[in-house]
């Protein structure tokens, strides 16, 4: 029990003697956090007239210490003077309660951080890691280890990375003069514990801290620390158990080099790992650690040869436990390699004659077993009603089971379900047969019995008795999971998932919401209502949907899916793909996973590389294992359409059109196909913005940078701004985006004289538009007097430095402009303004802006190091995924510009062409920087000696000029 005068008394008590001792030195404002080891008041130094942090840590670690020992040891810490420690700067004890005193820093942890965005930039992560690895280097050699070394620990505050919480460190030789009891507590936080300090040895040394940063360096590249799990003791266990879980499995782009990097440091042997902090920064250093990534590799480190002992004991155990049961079946299945024991097809149950209930009865009991199949580890449902051709999805009567085998045989499915459902008066029975594929045998038989008003618990009754041939020694209950389940929200979700799989997301998203109004916990409803939301562009329903399926248990795979999938719909890249990566990780064939991820680069960006290839790359992967989604079809015709392939697009044309989706996206579709095709002059554009001019608009949009094809963006975009007159918030967004697709069009063909007539012709007519002069202005010189024009009349109106200009977009590009002229002041004092507007709780936008006019100041006074971090944390800054396609600032194609130019300017040509190589995305914010990313990119190849590359380069730069005389305009 704590007393008044116990050391690390909690607030208010600690408050109150806190504010008495310190009282004519400091005054304590207010508490600003409470984590594991001590509670932080922010503070006024009265002396010094500055802002200071006091932490007081709690009992339970001043108690094993003493609080003399451990007030003395705190004193010992100031003597820590080093640019990325935060300092000690007084210290002392409070009626008995040890405290001190240390730098406010404005900025935020790197914990917030990594809450906030997700995985970070592969340099933003590295440089952090340095940083931080020189201050504990420093430490080391003045005899100190911090021994809680965490993203809560490390402050990022004006580019810089900061080591806090030396006040808690124990001097290992001589720094603390005498020796501190052996009490054998372990200071830390087991996430990122070493594998010596979580068995509480006292003789630790600095290579302890090696491997708490490289566990932080793990967390900083994948979103995650290397191991986590249910309890403290736990998470130690893995630690020194457990093989490192490799990165570039969750995330591909990681340099190999870098991998190896991390994994020298988390050796579980402090002898095999970096010898010093300085060593690991060195490694980390290197040039050669960021050349570019070998193609992506599923990595397993060996486990230390104790562990596989008790693998292998495990392992026979489990064997001798079931090979009475199975064995014989077990070993046939095995000698067909290509089939996967844990992979079941269900085929909708056939409905026996005078069966009395409704006609889709036998599809939605099958969809019930293949879901609740599927919540169950390890085994996977394969839909075998997507396999289904016509005649058998009539009726399913029709298929024999010959085919039924072949079909389950093509998925890679070991066995194959199907049922039979038979009404009895006001009762049904459910009969279950389980098929082997490889030979022509019934594995088991099964059946239940019960009231006809919910067959699908039958059903699930019926399907427990199946489990012991699918999961040896299976205890499950599937039905455990259902039987709770109000019977409208099940039927409900039965007739959104029979709407879901005929591609018609918008009936069934009525059904999945309303399934979810009548019971709130039913996360895989939720789960398919956020995508079925998303398909419709409706972000916050979708969010908001998984955040219900969020609140659920939910298996592994299916926790990462659905924090990728939030991720994407909170615009942050980077975290959706690692999320997703780590689900295809734990389930290589989860098509879902592979879909959503070519979601992610279609509609949003890479720091790195061609978004439509990797897009491609993922949906053609979905595709080979699922060739009857209709899901994995409509991005990838659209990729064919641009590069005008229309030999590869029109198979898939064919069996998406087949599956009879919504109207939208196959009027989009059609008009893009015969415009490739045929020809600009073969379609009737104001006939077609009449009927539906948001489906013009896509084309437009689809089709402004195409290769060769700009001609069908031009039509759309000049056909909307001449026949588009309706008067709507969306007919004003549409002849916007017409524009600035029109006139950034010019400019990429080297027009801006062009560019300017089209953007001063819109001005007039609808009186928007003018600030697109001063974004563009910083590429053309020849709309810089235009530009100070309109920056004369902003200053006259909203006072010195633009100060109430209301619009953060506009100051932002009035800062750029007062850049580009010398005026860093001025730039300063923008910069200024965006930062504090930034402070409010929805001001994600003015904090990114701000940030890249910091970037921008930092390279005018020479430290293009500290732009590029910059530059990188605003390229991987949130970006709403309805907006990024259309918006002429969202995309952020100045700064990736500029970081392009940095890199090429510092002779890394490979990364300079990757990050330029997003240009080539549809989106019109990149299409004013085209040409002049294809002029950087043919330099870095010239640089690299790749003559074809430049050659290719140089040939895109002509084909713009040439498509500009070809069509006249």
């Amino acid at each position: 029990m704590t007393t008044p005068n116990s050391p690390g008394v909690p607030a208010p008590d600690g408050l109150r003697m806190l504010t008495g001792t310190l009282a004519g030195r400091y005054r304590i404002e207010r508490q600003i956090g409470h984590g594991g080891m001590a509670t932080v008041y922010l503070a006024t130094d009265l002396v010094n007239n500055t802002t200071v942090a006091v932490k007081a840590p709690h009992a339970e670690l001043v108690a094993q210490l003493g609080p003399e020992r451990f007030a003395r040891e705190v004193r010992i810490s100031t003597q820590l003077q080093h640019p990325g420690i935060v300092a000690v700067l007084d210290s002392g004890l409070a009626e008995g309660m040890p405290f001190y005193v240390m730098p406010f820093v404005d900025g935020e942890t790197l914990e917030q951080r990594l809450a906030r965005t997700g995985p970070l930039p592969v340099l933003v992560a590295i440089q952090i890691a340095c940083e931080i690895a020189e201050g504990l280097a420093y430490a080391h050699r003045h005899g100190f280890v911090h021994r809680d070394v965490k993203p809560a620990n490390i402050l990022l505050s004006n580019g810089r990375a900061l080591l806090a919480d030396f006040g808690i460190a124990r001097a290992i030789e001589r720094g603390a003069g005498t020796r501190l009891t052996e009490t054998g507590f372990a200071v830390g936080t087991a996430d990122y514990m070493s594998p010596e300090q979580a068995s509480s040895d006292t003789l630790l040394d600095g290579r302890s801290d090696v491997y708490s940063l490289a566990c932080v360096l793990y967390e900083m590249l994948v979103g995650a620390p290397p191991f986590t799990g249910p309890t403290t003791r736990s998470v130690m266990a893995r630690h020194f158990m457990d093989p490192v879980p490799s990165l570039r499995t969750v995330r591909d782009t990681v340099p190999m080099k870098l991998e190896q990097a991390v994994m020298r440091a988390m050796a579980k042997s402090p002898v095999d790992r970096y010898e010093s902090a300085d060593d690991f920064r060195d490694a980390l250093r290197d040039p050669r650690l960021n050349e570019a990534p070998d193609a992506p590799v599923a990595t397993t480190i060996a486990a230390p040869p104790v562990r596989r002992r008790f693998a292998l004991f495990g392992a026979a155990a489990a064997v001798i436990g079931v090979v009475f049961a199975v064995g014989v079946w077990r070993s046939d299945r095995h000698q067909d390699a290509s089939l996967d024991a844990n992979r079941v097809m269900v085929y909708p149950f056939v409905l026996s004659g005078g069966f009395t209930g409704a006609g889709t009865t036998g599809e939605d009991v099958a969809t019930v077993i293949g879901n609740a199949l599927d919540n169950s580890d390890p085994l996977r449902w394969i839909d075998g009603w997507a396999l289904l051709d016509k005649a058998s999805r009539s009726d399913i009567r029709s298929l024999s089971n010959e085919k039924a085998r072949e079909l389950a045989r093509s998925r890679k499915c070991a066995t194959f379900l199907t049922g039979r459902l038979v009404s009895a008066g006001d009762s049904v029975r459910v009969f279950l047969t389980l098929y082997d594929v490889r030979g022509d045998s019934v594995l088991a038989s099964t059946n239940a019995t019960g009231l006809a008003t919910n067959p699908w618990t039958q059903g699930l009754s019926a399907v427990n008795g199946l489990l012991p041939r699918l999961i040896p020694g299976s205890t499950l209950d599937l039905a455990s999971e259902w039987k709770n389940r109000t019977p409208g929200a099940v039927a409900q979700f039965l007739l959104g998932e029979s709407a879901f799989r005929r591609v018609r997301p918008q009936v069934a998203l009525k059904h999945y919401r309303k399934a979810i109004e009548i019971d709130s916990t039913f996360a895989i409803a939720a789960l398919r209502g956020a995508q079925a939301a998303s398909w419709q562009h409706k972000g916050d329903e979708a969010e908001a949907m998984l955040r219900v399926a969020l609140a659920q248990p939910l298996t592994p795979r299916y926790q990462h899916f659905t924090q990728g999938f939030a991720a994407y719909l909170r615009g942050r890249g980077d975290s959706a793909v690692a999320h997703l990566r780590m689900a295809i990780t734990l389930d290589p064939g989860m098509t879902v996973a592979w879909i959503q991820l070519g979601e992610v680069y279609a509609h949003l960006q890479p720091l790195s590389g061609d978004p439509d290839s990797l897009s491609d790359e993922a949906f053609d992967t979905a595709r080979r294992l699922d060739s009857t989604s209709v899901a994995t079809l409509l991005h990838p015709i659209e990729i064919r359409l641009r590069r005008g392939d229309l030999g590869s697009a029109e198979p898939l044309l064919v069996r998406f059109r087949a599956a009879e989706p919504d109207s939208e996206p196959l009027a989009i579709l059609r008009i893009s196909e015969a415009c490739v095709r045929d020809g600009v002059a073969s379609l009737r554009w104001p006939e077609l913005v009449r009927a539906n001019p948001d489906v013009v608009i896509k084309v437009g949009r689809d089709f402004a940078g195409a290769r060769g094809l700009q001609a069908c963006g031009i039509a759309a975009f000049s056909a909307i701004l001449a026949a588009d007159t309706s008067i709507s918030d969306a007919a004003d967004g549409r002849r916007f985006a017409a524009m600035l697709g029109l006139q950034a069009q010019q400019i990429a063909r080297g027009e801006p004289a062009r560019a300017a007539t089209i953007i001063g012709d819109f001005v007039r007519t609808w009186s928007v538009g003018e600030s697109l002069f001063l974004l563009q202005a910083p590429l053309l010189d020849t709309w810089m007097p235009r530009a100070r024009e309109i920056a004369a009349r902003d200053a006259e109106n909203y006072g010195a430095h633009y100060a109430s200009l209301p619009y953060a977009r506009r100051l932002w590009a009035l800062g750029v402009l007062e850049l580009r002229q010398g005026n860093v002041d001025a730039a300063r004092a923008i910069a200024t303004t965006l930062r504090v507007r930034g402070t409010a709780v929805a001001a994600q936008r003015e904090r990114v802006l701000a940030t890249s006019l910091d970037a921008q100041l930092l390279l005018a006074r020479g430290d293009s190091a500290g732009a590029e971090r910059q530059l990188m944390e605003v390229l991987s800054a949130e970006a709403a995924v309805s907006i990024m396609p259309w918006d002429e600032i969202e995309p952020r194609g100045a700064e990736r510009l500029l970081l392009a130019t940095l890199l090429q300017a510092r002779g890394e040509n490979e990364r300079a062409i990757g990050v330029a190589t997003v240009f080539d995305a549809p989106r019109l914010g990149h299409l004013a920087f085209l040409r002049q990313s294809l002029a950087l990119r043919a330099r870095a190849a010239k640089s690299l000696g790749n003559l074809k590359s430049e050659s290719h380069y140089l040939a895109r730069i002509a084909a713009l000029r040439s498509e500009q005389q070809a069509t006249g305009g």
